[in-house]
């Protein structure tokens, strides 16, 4: 059974698992557009194929959750800083909240198989898809028929239909392509150390097997010795609960056939309702198979279009340079090089399969697979460890199953900690796809008019037509525009003098359990930590803007304002000339909505020294003035910088816009200001002041981010993703290179169902007898040829 952490348990969880080597003031700044492997990988983002709109024409329907975008990885971007590369399927929720795939439970036990090779900060990790899908990956339990010794078996195995497997997997796929190309750029970039490839499940096993297909090598699939006595019946995918599918059997007329057999509606739903389908299938076994529908189309005449859609890959058969071997030394790369070590592959079981098991159990299930590790290891093969880290592996210490905690390395500098979680702490909003509640995976209550309102926002400024806005821009103007954190002087200043356990103390007479958040001075639960300290730029900022807090939209984008506050101060410091050239402070790096007095005496106390040394250092690149937004920020600037000659401007927050248009005034009686004035309007957060990983959408429209309002204030959050960003129409550009016509045609050509294709129609398209009739017929011309 699943396990599902509630908050309540959470801060337990995670103070045991605080393994990481890095310093915590670690933390990735995105690739390096100033070198030609920086440059690559982000001219590779930028070719991340438009996912839902290919499923939506080559399947007919929307396989994919568009709204939050493509999660394309976890991992350094340095040169040879990877030695092992672990491939998942697809994001979880709180994974698309967190930008990076590999964040819950498959990223905490991947983490820590990684440190049982003495691995923390060289471990990268990508899915075989960049967007997460809806349901399975392939139908479990598919029957297919199997001709043997001259009788009609059914047998059961996992199917990918045609459609899904063309868009996932076909070499001329853009999606099969793209992920290729990453894998590509991961090896030959960490050629000297790459030691190891760990897939987790039938999609990551299928993703590195195309992948090795793909730059010249074999790998057999694990029906091949059966796949030209087997057929495969037409079947429909139905809902059965959760994200769970099940194949329905379909007649002549496209109907389901279970229940034309057994005389009455199936509940897909239920579980005993499915075993029920499968024992009937068993009884009436002549029956069903005179009843089903079988297409014959395909290369192999049997209804599929690569052997492999069927049951997958079978990575104990991998042929490199004529070799059956575990490892891909000698497969030949995109700059016509080839991998040069013994560069390993590992499959294990899917994580849902592995969180199943007891701990004893999955440590047998992962220890039993790295055997195949041992003629290897015999030969020299080692995977050298991470400073300070130990390889336990190397030592010949058998592997416990158990989960690591993921460092801030991974993360944008900023990050909350409840986004770097190795558990699973997030869920969709029911009815609501586009919104993910995070930091518990219980059921927070919230404000559903604002919901409501922040999907249906438009953004301040219009967006640019040639971008898909639910990703990160691919534009040649803005694609490499982003902030790559504050550089690591700074982030020791922000990180090094906070007193997280002054900060989060109790109040006297109080308990989390009785008071909720109130417990606390500070309004954001311990887990989450510091976020969001600061925006914009340290290099010669023209104006230093201290803020107090507002808004939570720092928990996703880890800057500073950049929610409704953020993007009027914008607005403000567009309409002065300033434009980008400016930096942003918080006051706190934590939430204090709803916070008193006291609390705001005490925080402001706990912090003092924090603020004293960033203000102090920032100030030496001699702005010609300082905005004070806020009652604490501004008697904070006062008190620091007061005796300082830079002008102090406030900001009281007490009428909106005309706050706004009073501090306009001050600043026209700088020089250089003269004549500026302030339009009254929000403005998009610029390109400059956020991270690579923040999509297009990301401080455009307001706040994006809303707190929950019964006992989960202070600890969960939703955060909304904009109707006009995933309901928009690809650009022509992005159709064009996302063309999927010569899919559609292999489909066409093979005689299969197409896309949205009723079986009645169908059948009388291809004009083929669906029975079973000439299956011996077709047996003997296999035979012969």
């Amino acid at each position: 059974m699943k396990r599902i952490y509630s908050f309540a348990a959470l801060f337990a969880i995670s103070t045991q698992l605080a393994l990481s080597a890095m310093p915590r003031w670690s933390y990735d700044a995105g690739p390096d557009p100033k070198t030609k492997m920086g440059k690559e990988l982000i001219d590779l983002t930028a070719a991340i194929p438009n996912m839902p709109a290919m499923s939506e024409k080559l399947m007919g329907e929307q396989k994919f959750r568009p709204a939050f975008g493509p999660v394309p990885w976890r991992m350094l971007q340095k040169a040879n800083s990877v030695k092992i590369l672990f491939i998942g399927q697809d994001a979880t929720h709180i994974a698309e909240a967190a930008g990076r795939p590999a964040t819950a439970g498959f990223g905490g036990r991947a983490q820590d198989l990684a440190a049982y090779f003495g691995v923390n900060e060289g471990a990268a990790f990508i899915n075989t898809y960049a967007f997460t899908i809806k349901g399975q990956y392939g139908a479990f339990d598919t029957p297919y028929v199997l001709q043997s010794a001259g009788a009609n078996d059914i047998r059961f195995a996992r199917l990918l239909d045609n459609s899904f497997w063309l868009l996932s997997h076909d070499q001329n796929s853009p999606a099969a392509k793209w992920r290729n190309d990453l894998i590509d750029w991961i090896i030959r970039n960490n050629k000297d150390s790459l030691k190891l490839i760990v897939t987790f499940g039938g999609a990551a096993n299928d993703a590195i097997a195309t992948f090795i297909e793909g730059r010249g090598g074999k790998v057999e699939t694990r029906l091949s010795n059966q796949i030209k006595q087997i057929q495969i019946p037409e079947i429909s995918i139905e809902y059965a609960g959760g994200n769970y599918e099940y194949p329905a059997l379909l007649n002549e007329q496209g109907k389901d056939l279970y229940a034309e057999v057994m005389g009455r509606k199936i509940d897909y739903t239920n579980e005993a309702e499915q075993a029920a389908v499968k024992a009937d299938l068993g009884v009436n076994e002549a029956t069903y198979i005179s009843k089903m529908i079988f297409s014959k189309g395909g290369p192999l005449k049997n209804g599929i279009l690569h052997p492999a859609q069927l049951g997958g890959f079978e990575l104990d058969k991998i042929t490199v340079a004529g070799q059956i071997t575990r490892s891909l030394k000698g497969l030949k790369l995109n700059d016509k090089t080839a991998v040069t070590q013994e560069l390993l592959v590992v499959e294990l079981p899917h994580p849902t399969s592995l969180s199943t098991m007891t701990n004893v159990a999955a440590s047998t299930a992962v220890g039993n697979k790295l055997k195949v590790l041992a003629p290897y290891v015999t030969k020299g093969w080692k995977i050298p460890a991470d400073p300070a880290m130990t390889n336990s592996f190397a030592l010949g210490q058998p592997y416990k199953y158990a989960r690591a905690d993921i460092g801030p390395e991974y993360y944008d500098f900023g990050t909350p900690g409840t986004r770097m979680v190795p558990v699973s702490t997030a869920s969709r909003m029911s009815g609501n796809n586009h919104v993910i509640v995070f930091g518990t995976r219980d059921r927070a209550g919230f404000d559903m008019g604002k919901v409501k309102a922040m999907t249906d926002v438009q953004p301040n400024e219009a967006m640019p037509a040639e971008e898909l806005f639910t990703t990160r821009p691919r534009s040649m103007g803005l694609r490499y525009v982003f902030d790559a954190g504050p550089g690591e002087a700074m982030a020791r200043l922000m990180k090094e003098n906070l007193d997280m356990k002054a900060i989060y103390a109790i109040k006297p007479g109080t308990s989390f359990a009785a008071n909720g958040i109130d417990a606390y001075y500070v309004k954001t639960y311990p887990d989450i930590g510091d976020f969001g300290h600061y925006r914009g730029t340290f290099q010669a900022p023209q104006a230093i803007i201290i803020a107090d807090p507002e808004g939570y939209d720092d928990l996703i984008t880890a800057r500073a304002l950049t929610g409704a506050r953020g993007q009027m101060l914008q607005g403000l410091m567009t309409d002065m000339g300033i434009n980008d050239k400016y930096l942003v402070l918080k006051t706190v790096p934590f939430g204090m909505d709803q916070a008193t007095a006291s609390d705001w005496t005490y925080v402001l106390n706990a912090t003092k020294t924090y603020r004293e040394k960033i203000l102090l250092e920032a100030v030496k690149s001699n702005p010609k003035f300082i905005l004070a937004d806020g009652a604490s920020a501004v008697m904070e600037a006062r008190r620091i910088l007061g005796t300082s000659r830079i002008p102090i401007i406030n900001i009281n927050r007490s009428t909106g816009v005309q706050d706004f248009t009073a501090a306009a005034a001050e600043i026209n009686k700088i020089s250089g200001f003269a004549g500026k004035s302030f339009k009254g309007r929000a403005r998009n957060i610029p390109r400059s002041h956020l991270s690579f990983y923040a999509r297009s959408w990301e401080g455009t429209s307001g706040d994006s981010v809303i707190a929950a309002n019964d006992k989960f204030r202070g600890f969960a959050f939703a955060v909304v993703a904009p109707a006009w960003a995933w309901k928009q129409k690809a650009p022509q550009g992005l159709n064009d290179a996302d063309n999927v016509d010569g899919l559609l045609q292999k489909l066409q050509d093979n005689n299969v169902r197409m896309p949205g294709e009723r079986v009645p129609q169908f059948l009388q398209r291809v004009d083929v007898d669906p029975s079973l009739v000439w299956f011996e017929a077709l047996k003997q011309f296999f035979k012969v040829a």
